[in-house]
């Protein structure tokens, strides 16, 4: 193990934190946030993201139209925002503790993100290519080249990658040879991809992971990976300011901040149509009226999701909704397992080196194979955690960051 010297002459041990010292609502929060990402995931699984929207809008009936309407509506891309939050707390709270040895932390950060970025390769390579530690591990190593910035820095840097993309999706229409940041490239359609992936050979399969992936390059660079950049930055600016124990000294003002933003979240994500056409004018002709759009539903992430964060963080500090709440810290714990153990549970599920069932589930019975899957990997993480101290694959992300 290795160990340096304070200014005090104290030894400081670069180690991870003991189960025993970690902070319960943020595992609680991140394993809110798991659920919420496999909410979405799960439609995913089911259905290629080279025609999401369109192969769900077949199912008209309104109790699929409405669960797909009230996923995307409360949940697409809410939960990530959480989950790149967390990203950037949990960075905090490492550099917090190790800043007294800036060469050791840096070294000891960049194997952690190097080693996040061979979990996603795999996940790409062998399992789905909805993945999301690639990206995240490469916004890691920016956001540990960022983190001797001043306050105002880091806060500018965050919005402005936060709102990059819409800036973008405007330029396009004044320089139209910009890449479509909204667009896959490919030429497929929906049928072949089921036909493939619901009955292909397992070279077949492979070869169709890797090219989905790749034709949604434009779609990761530049809309989600300054998102996920974004609230890194936030995140680390979150914890670095002392505002989780703000939150937990002010729970009254906090709790009223939490229904303010869920309101407006909700009347937005509800009115994003009416809105969209009140400040479009004519959406029909207007050339901006994509950015229009996506600032709008930008702003309904901003809300709810810090309308979640705040709302799980008070909750977890009430007597009855800590008991409610207080599973999804196993969950929390274990969520890089959890979040890989999805991709194969689902792919083996759907691809036809498994059941070959891709493209054959409604909305609702997808909503209910989440809430199965989840419910028994948080009763899996909290038998595993009585036993060790950490999740398998945290396990292995600990041992290569530390190398101890």
């Amino acid at each position: 193990m290795n160990e340096k010297l304070k200014p005090d002459n104290m030894p400081i041990l670069f180690r991870p934190t003991d189960p025993r010292d970690r902070i319960i609502q943020i595992d609680i929060l991140r394993g809110f946030a798991l659920f919420g990402v496999l909410l979405v995931n799960v439609f995913g699984y089911n259905a290629s993201f080279f025609d999401f929207s369109g192969f769900y809008s077949t199912f008209g009936d309104p109790l699929n139209s409405k669960i797909f309407e009230m996923v995307v509506g409360f949940a697409a891309d809410k939960f990530i925002f959480i989950f790149s939050f967390l990203f950037g707390i949990g960075f905090a709270i490492m550099y917090l503790k190790y800043k007294v040895d800036e060469k050791h932390f840096f070294r000891l950060y960049l194997r952690r993100m190097l080693a996040l970025m061979g979990f996603g390769i795999i996940h790409v390579v062998f399992f789905w290519a909805g993945d999301i530690l690639l990206s995240y591990s490469l916004m890691g190593i920016i956001l540990l080249l960022s983190r001797k910035l001043r306050t105002g820095w880091l806060l500018f840097f965050s919005v402005f990658w936060y709102f990059f993309p819409i800036a973008y999706i405007a330029l396009e229409n004044v320089f139209p040879f910009l890449p479509d940041a909204l667009s896959s490239v490919t030429t497929m359609k929906m049928p072949e991809v089921i036909v493939v992936y619901s009955g292909g050979s397992y070279s077949e399969i492979f070869r169709l992971r890797l090219h989905e992936f790749a034709a949604f390059r434009n779609i990761n660079l530049i809309y989600y990976a300054p998102k996920v950049l974004s609230l890194f930055l936030l995140g680390y600016l979150f914890y670095k300011h002392q505002f989780l124990d703000r939150i937990n000294a002010s729970k009254k003002k906090y709790s009223i901040v939490a229904v303010v933003l869920l309101i407006a979240g909700v009347i937005t994500t509800l009115f994003t149509g009416d809105i969209v056409n009140v400040l479009a004018g004519n959406p029909e002709t207007n050339p901006y009226t994509t950015a229009i759009y996506m600032g709008v539903y930008e702003l309904t992430n901003i809300l709810l999701g810090f309308a979640y964060i705040l709302l799980v963080l008070i909750g977890s500090q009430v007597l009855f909704f800590r008991k409610i709440l207080s599973p999804l810290k196993y969950a929390g714990r274990t969520a890089l397992t959890n979040y890989l153990m999805q991709s194969v549970i689902f792919t083996t599920i759907m691809y036809a080196y498994g059941f070959g069932k891709f493209g054959s589930y409604q909305p609702w019975q997808l909503l209910i194979w989440a809430i199965i899957v989840f419910t028994v990997q948080v009763l899996i993480s909290k038998l595993w955690l009585q036993k060790f101290r950490f999740g398998p694959l945290e396990w292995i992300w600990r041992k290569l960051t530390y190398l101890s």
